[in-house]
């Protein structure tokens, strides 16, 4: 293996600094115990941040946002790559675990103790307390929102204001980017400082490649070291973990480090998502995406498959949503103000797999069913509905064979006719689950309802990868709160270990 360099060592020892691993961490050093985060990305922080959209994806995003599934449809898959993790990165949405999803998970899975409701009850309110957890202000809809409340009104939808960590929110539409004021309390700004206060350590630009096992027991990580300005390999590092290894690397790289280590069965497998799919609409009068919040209005349809959100761009960003071409196009651009972007996550029901690649990265199989096409269809065609209910004068749906400008509601029945499979649709992907499954049954699961592993003693998954299914809302919440449990009940154990 040549030299390698010892890092560091610590009781726990986390890989990824995103909800489940800045949590984890969170947990740990508060009560007493020796941790060391290790992120593969930068540390950065506001002032760190640039402005620009394509210069802040190619610092946050892992593979500036190009990550994809393989297939002659390539679907992105949208994660951040640096301390934070995703959370860094995205519109700060938080939802409660839903009952049907907990109970699920109990009575099919085994995941009892894990989410019994007394105790994730508990965790939620805690979680919300400490990151400024409250409904978006109306007065910081900006008119993207403002828009879609007033469709859901005409339609008669359930509407509702997006629940966010950005109690303090200044509505600079900046989320993807870094928000410029860190009302957002992602984890580089809120768990990760609260866990380096309370001892952790924090190395960044550190990218694990596998879990040592010695005796069937984890006891630490190997990786390289990265070059901060190329992101290329610069030397080998090791660090040792005394009481455990926690894999937080999110569900397309945790399965990776899982497989390296040397561990199969239903590793990498039963990978899911939330793909989205997103319609834009041209209004008489501006919408100015430049002021409100990023996402702050959402119609929650989990009966049908999906929801509906608004989501701001960046110019540069909405700018190639518009169609046409030449004179037409530049006439759209010059009114680039006047349009406004909603979008349906769809609860898809594919399963699909993570392996290791032959260059070490993540080889992802993922393909929707023909029932998800059609809930995607539903969507789309819901969305063109809600907004010529709201005034927009056209229309752009975005799919293949289908009309490319719409400008009447008549024309949204030609759409739901359209006879449209796999290709037709550009979905992109950013919640993922599945790779690492939590239950009781080792034979149908990675980790126990303790997120221990059933093969490997003291070697912790804490991440999406854990949770069994997907649950149609975003996951932020739940992650962090499952990961709570997990970590809260490892801490007590260690804790006794230690005054044995």
């Amino acid at each position: 293996m040549g030299h390698v360099r010892h890092l560091d060592e610590a009781d726990f020892v986390i890989v990824g600094t995103g909800a489940g691993g800045a949590t984890a961490a969170r947990v740990l050093a508060e009560a007493g115990h020796g941790v060391v985060m290790l992120e593969e990305g930068p540390n950065l922080r506001a002032a760190d941040r640039p402005t620009g959209l394509l210069e802040s994806m190619a610092q946050g995003f892992r593979d500036f946002g190009t990550q994809a599934t393989s297939g002659t449809t390539p679907m992105p898959l949208l994660q951040g790559r640096l301390v934070g993790g995703s959370t860094a990165i995205n519109s700060a949405i938080i939802w409660r675990m839903p009952e049907d999803v907990r109970l699920d998970w109990i009575a099919r899975f085994g995941l009892g103790d894990l989410v019994a409701a007394e105790g994730l009850d508990r965790v939620f309110a805690q979680i919300e307390r400490e990151l400024d957890i409250a409904e978006t202000a109306a007065d910081l809809f900006g008119g993207n929102s403002l828009k879609m409340e007033e469709a859901a009104r005409a339609l008669g939808l359930p509407g509702k204001p997006i629940v966010r960590n950005a109690r303090h929110c200044r509505g600079r539409g900046r989320c993807m980017q870094g928000c410029p004021t860190e009302a957002r309390l992602s984890m580089d700004v809120s768990y990760v400082p609260q866990a380096i206060s309370d001892g952790a350590r924090l190395h960044d630009w550190c990218r694990v490649e596998w879990v040592t096992v010695e005796g069937g027991r984890a006891t630490g990580v190997v990786g390289h070291l990265l070059d901060p300005e190329t992101s290329r390999p610069r030397e080998r590092f090791a660090v040792r973990a005394r009481r455990g290894v926690i894999v937080a690397a999110g569900a397309l790289h945790t399965p990776v480090i899982l497989r390296r280590s040397g561990l199969r069965g239903l590793v990498g497998d039963r990978f899911q998502a939330h793909p989205g799919c997103a319609v834009v609409g041209r209004f008489p009068d501006p919408i100015t995406m430049s002021y409100g919040a990023t996402q702050g209005y959402e119609i929650p349809m989990r009966a049908e498959g999906f929801k509906i959100e608004s989501l701001s761009l960046p110019p540069e960003m909405l700018a190639t949503r518009v169609p046409g071409a030449g004179a037409e196009w530049q006439q759209r651009i010059v009114e680039l103000d006047h349009y406004a972007q909603w979008v349906a996550p769809i609860r898809m029901k594919a399963h699909g797999r993570v392996r290791v690649g032959l260059t070490g990265r993540p080889v992802v199989r993922f393909e929707p069913t023909d029932a998800d096409v059609a809930t995607a269809k539903r969507a789309v065609a819901l969305i063109c509905r809600m907004m010529f209910a709201a005034g927009a004068t056209e229309v752009y749906p975005g799919l293949g064979h289908a009309a490319e400008i719409l400008k009447s509601p008549r024309e949204v029945e030609e759409l739901e006719r359209a006879s449209l499979v796999r290709a037709d649709f550009h979905f992109v992907a950013s919640h993922l689950f599945g790779t690492a499954c939590a239950g009781a049954s080792a034979r149908h699961s990675v980790v126990g309802p303790d997120l221990q592993s059933h093969d490997v003693r003291r070697l912790y998954v804490m991440d999406a990868s854990v949770f069994p299914t997907n649950m149609g809302v975003n996951p932020q919440h739940s992650i962090m709160a499952v990961v709570w449990r997990g970590a809260e009940r490892l801490a007590e154990e260690a804790s006794r270990a230690q005054a044995a």
